[in-house]
């Protein structure tokens, strides 16, 4: 079984003059899922973009199996899959020429994704441009996008943002299967409907 562990060692992020978080220090691995809550404005997001390598900290590591991710980012980011509130597909492409995209980008992404856009009931809009799709159909493109990476460590912000309840349901299944499968993920949300799922809690103030 391979080991997907992300550790982070001490992390603090000011913005400003403002401290986000500071001296955090946690450990997620093989089919663990972290749940980040805290009120809007309390750093969630900028946590998620820090632990994604977009943003530096101040202060602390951040370890992707063993491995300062600043020694490897190429291969970190290949092993991570981040799903933000910016769906970053070119409107004027539609569904499936976005995800080709996709895969042109990633080594290891799954080839065959018809079955992941039925499940996600994106198989009738498969052939639209982007830009005309509702907001949940949007949201659901992103999150076809995530599994067609075949990462093993998601990153998720309000992973059920502009998705019903239908939606919210098919992406809880599809976070547990993940973690069932060796993955790892670590999920800023307010949605009750995964607080119950969640093996670890941190709540920035």
């Amino acid at each position: 079984m391979p080991i997907n562990r992300l550790k982070i060692n001490g992390l603090t992020l000011f913005r400003g003059e403002r401290c986000l978080f500071k001296n955090l220090n946690f450990d997620v691995s093989n089919g663990e899922i972290l749940l980040i809550k805290g009120k809007n404005g309390s750093g969630k997001t900028s946590l998620l973009r820090t632990i994604s390598g977009l943003l530096e900290p101040d202060q602390g590591q951040i370890y992707w199996n063993g491995i300062d991710i600043t020694k490897n980012r190429h291969e970190y980011h290949e092993n991570l899959s981040w799903l933000s509130h910016k769906h970053g597909f070119k409107k004027e492409l539609s569904v499936n020429e976005n995800l080709e995209y996709e895969l042109s980008l990633r080594s290891n992404a799954i080839q065959n994704f018809d079955r992941i856009l039925e499940k996600l009931s994106l198989d009738e809009v498969k052939n639209r441009p982007f830009g005309i799709l509702s907001a949940g159909q949007k949201r659901r493109a992103s999150i076809a996008r995530m599994i067609i990476s075949n990462a093993p460590l998601y990153l998720l912000d309000e992973p059920a943002s502009n998705l019903d309840s239908e939606g919210q349901e098919i992406v809880r299944s599809l976070v547990i299967e993940h973690t069932k499968n060796n993955g790892v993920c670590v999920m800023a949300t307010h949605q009750d409907a995964f607080a119950n799922m969640t093996t670890n809690v941190i709540e920035l103030t």
